[in-house]
């Protein structure tokens, strides 16, 4: 079951359960997503094309030119929550357009640079911000259109890293050659600006009876966010009744005549004296929660009463009136006074208001992050931190390194093209796989052995010093990227669940932040201090595989746990 997206009145989204499509206008959904990572993903892959470029034209050494792509990233993961956060408060379409020119003005500004501090800001900052609004909401939409094809619909939706890695790749190489980085990053700009085109295929789900809520869900909100709200409220009326309170409980102890409610204007000013009151500490506490100025009480009340005569309806409004003109109004105000309620009526409503709309948003955040104390989400999250550092500078590093062995441009542009192709195949192969029916309790440890095969291909790059070393490796390691980067919103999912996977997405990519923006100066300044790539590609390759290690840890741990669970009762029958 997901959540769709709606946007009612005051820009809110409203939640309704619905039931995944599987198909028909999802997999506009997943075109949608699959062109958003090609701006997305393929554009921040073949900007590690314009290293060289950045570094010859402003003269830097590698750590320093190497902040460029780590900014981008970082800000692109970063910013994910944000991303996250405006698609649910505006919606997915919205914020994927937003995006889209955000990033376009950055890649724009960038051709303009005068200095490396200048990228920093408009292709690192903005560019990145731009992508981080973008990606995330693109993603999340598809877990919503899909469940049982979920991980095929996420791997054809994630093959456009590897398709537009493969497109762009030979194209940015043709165009730094033609119009030097400048115009490059000029035409990537207009590029990306189709990101707005891909926001408007994220059409929100609509919701079966989208006012209808679960019944847990939907007396967590009675009980805490139950508010009188008049949007035409007569001040007036407090001068002629001074002030209408009716606190919790009373109505219970307040006796009817003939068990009706007469209709009309109702002129009522109830206080109940302590002595009827079953616990006066803390009824006195809830006075004036509830604040009547209508002339009618509302329907809410009258549910289950029956309407009065218009002869009792006259007998009753002339008792009222004068029960109002014989009440002592002056002890009224000290009760009120004793019972701390000094505020005027407006003041008491507009409070009311306040918290109760505190409690709602409170409630909204415990729900929506709530999987934040899953102990699988905790541990996934640790295991992203090294995964991050570790697929970060192979991608950045891989087309310098290349050239350092003697390769040509276009061949080592090629080497990202052959990359790209390997995505392609681990993203559907990959999703295909793991949504067989016999195989989707395996989707972890698919996840687990990509890790791992790709931390394996990073060990050995460094001492592949030839063009036919080299393709095998692009080939084999781009599979296995392809691969864990389709099951990542996958595995996500089958944790924290699709209702919740827009902010769970935002967290995960949160985390990938800091790894994305140390992982290639570091990697760099290794470079600058060795003179070779041993020790940076060593690293990236050692990351991935202890994220691969944790996350088997863990299965086992919980595998030994089942098997212990298990193996108890039958331990106590063979006792007894």
């Amino acid at each position: 079951m997901t959540t769709s997206d709606g946007k009612p009145e005051g820009g809110r989204s409203v939640s309704g359960v619905t039931t995944p499509p599987e198909g028909g206008w999802g997999w506009m959904i997943v075109a949608g997503c699959f062109l958003s990572t090609i701006c997305i993903r393929a554009v921040t892959r073949c900007v590690s094309m314009f290293f060289v470029e950045f570094q010859l034209h402003f003269e830097k050494d590698y750590s320093s030119t190497a902040w460029i792509h780590s900014l981008i990233d970082c800000t692109t993961m970063l910013c994910a929550p944000l991303g996250g956060l405006l698609a649910h408060r505006l919606s997915c379409r919205a914020t994927v357009m937003l995006g889209g020119l955000l990033s376009s003005a950055g890649l724009v500004l960038s051709s303009f640079a005068s200095s490396l501090e200048f990228l920093y800001v408009s292709l690192g900052v903005v560019t990145g911000l731009g992508f981080a609004l973008s990606y995330t909401p693109a993603i999340a939409m598809v877990g919503r259109y899909f469940s049982e094809r979920k991980a095929l619909a996420y791997g054809v939706a994630m093959s456009g890293s590897g398709i537009g890695t493969f497109v762009l790749a030979p194209v940015v190489q043709l165009l730094l050659e033609r119009y030097s980085w400048r115009g490059a990053l000029l035409i990537l700009g207009g590029l990306v600006s189709n990101l707005c085109v891909c926001g408007a295929l994220m059409r929100p789900l609509e919701a079966r009876g989208r006012q209808r809520m679960s019944e847990k869900n939907k007396s967590n909100l009675e009980n805490d966010c139950t508010t009188t709200e008049s949007e035409d409220l007569e001040l007036k009326s407090s001068m002629e009744t001074r002030e209408l309170l009716i606190s919790n409980g009373a109505l219970a102890n307040f006796k009817l005549q003939n068990n009706k409610l007469a209709q009309g204007n109702i002129a009522l000013l109830l206080l109940l004296p302590s002595s009827s009151r079953p616990d006066p500490n803390v009824t006195d506490l809830k006075i004036a929660e509830c604040i009547f100025f209508s002339n009618k009480l509302t329907e809410t009340m009258l549910a289950g009463i029956g309407r009065s005569d218009p002869e009792l309806a006259d007998e009753t409004l002339a008792e009222d009136s004068k029960l109002v003109e014989s009440m002592n109004l002056n002890n009224i105000d000290a009760k009120i006074e004793n019972s701390g309620l000094k505020t005027s009526p407006a003041e008491s409503l507009a409070s009311t208001k306040t918290s109760s709309r505190s409690r709602c948003l409170s409630l909204e955040s415990r729900e929506e992050y709530g999987f934040l104390l899953i102990p699988d989400f905790l541990i996934l999250s640790v295991s992203f931190l090294f995964l991050a550092y570790g697929c970060s500078a192979p991608v950045v590093y891989l087309v310098p390194y290349a050239l350092s062995v003697g390769l040509e441009r276009q061949r080592a542009a090629f080497l990202m093209s052959i990359f790209g192709v390997g995505g392609i195949v681990g993203n559907i192969t990959f999703g295909w796989i793991t949504d067989r029916k016999c195989l989707k309790r395996y989707r972890m440890l698919s996840y687990v052995v990509a890790i791992g095969m790709a931390g394996l291909c990073c060990m050995f790059l460094h001492l592949l010093h030839s063009f036919s070393l080299l393709v095998p490796f692009s080939l084999l390691y781009g599979y296995f990227d392809g691969a864990y980067v389709a099951l990542i919103p996958v595995v996500t999912s089958d944790i924290v669940g699709s209702s919740c996977l827009t902010s769970a997405l935002g967290v995960v990519y949160f985390l990938h932040a800091i790894p994305y923006l140390i992982s290639p100066p570091i990697g760099g300044w290794l470079v600058d201090r060795t003179g070779d790539y041993a020790a940076t590609f060593s690293l990236s390759g050692a990351s991935f595989i202890f994220s691969s290690a944790v996350l088997a840890a863990a299965m086992l741990v919980r595998h030994f746990q089942k098997s212990a669970a298990r193996s108890s009762p039958a331990a106590q029958l063979s006792l007894t």
